[in-house]
């Protein structure tokens, strides 16, 4: 049996990750929704938040959607320079 190449989330993995993501993860849309809900009720005033792993930022803005409170630093962290690249252009 052939070897495969190693799965590699490169420019072209980045930029169909969306679709690719909603087709993959059943109820991908809701648990982006319960990430901000819980971050809303967690996250304390002047604290740091991480997403490690955060290939798009969808759980980042999901995060900064929901927390009202002054001070909080999100960082975004991801081992994919291209999931950070696209990651860092505006939706």
């Amino acid at each position: 049996m052939p070897v495969s190449a190693d799965w590699t989330f490169d420019e072209r993995v980045a930029e169909v990750f969306p679709d690719m993501i909603q087709r993959s993860v059943p109820g991908y849309s809701n648990i982006i929704s319960m990430i901000g809900m819980l971050a809303e009720r967690f996250v304390q005033p002047d604290t740091q938040v991480y997403d490690l792993g955060c290939s798009l930022g969808a759980a980042t803005l999901s995060v900064r959607r929901n927390i009202a409170h002054s001070g909080c630093k999100i960082i975004a962290i991801d081992n994919s320079p291209a999931m950070v690249e696209r990651c860092r252009r505006p939706y």
